[in-house]
């Protein structure tokens, strides 16, 4: 009952390491699949469009031209993936920044219960931010790769200690 999981979670952390080894691939991956999400979302967008085309006239084009531009981004993310992967790479180091300053703003001035993690958690995301910034686009080569493989190997290292707990546990009712 617990194996499963186990070894499912270990070859999920395998594969974090093999994304981990080869982040620019990654990260076109990464933005290819975004690209094709965002295409898919905006056809189907477009097809709410059209099928509230009836009820209401603002609801028709609101729909419709989110519909349009998240299908044309979409789209040009496929066709340009380098600008893609850049695009994005600023726009994770923009929320690294703008959420490391709010913890560490908010964390100063609330001063909670064990306040200093979230300050310095603040701080390093600041910091990331900036430096993911500082070395724009050469960063863009391989921060989601990186990011991506992690949290692919970390997701196989919960699932193994998941599976690890569902085993103690069965064990301590069968005794």
């Amino acid at each position: 009952m617990w194996g499963a999981p186990f070894l499912l979670g270990l070859l999920t952390s395998i594969a974090g390491i093999v994304l981990l080894g080869a982040t620019f691939f990654t990260s076109m991956v990464t933005v290819f699949f975004i690209g094709m999400m965002l295409v898919i979302g905006g056809v189907l967008e477009i097809i709410a469009a059209v099928r509230s085309r009836g009820e209401s006239r603002g609801a028709f084009w609101s729909l419709m031209l989110g519909g349009v531009l998240t299908t044309v981004v979409g789209i040009l993310t496929v066709m340009y993936p380098a600008a893609g992967l850049a695009s994005l790479t600023l726009l994770i180091a923009g929320y690294f920044f703008a959420s490391g300053l709010f913890h560490a703003i908010t964390s100063v001035m609330d001063r909670y219960f064990q306040w200093g993690w979230d300050l310095a958690y603040g701080i390093i995301s600041v910091f990331l931010g900036l430096s993911v910034m500082a070395r724009w686009p050469a960063s863009s080569v391989w921060l989601v790769g990186t990011l991506v493989g992690l949290a692919v190997f970390f997701r196989g290292i919960f699932m193994m200690s998941g599976s690890l707990v569902l085993r103690r546990g069965i064990r301590h009712v069968q005794a």
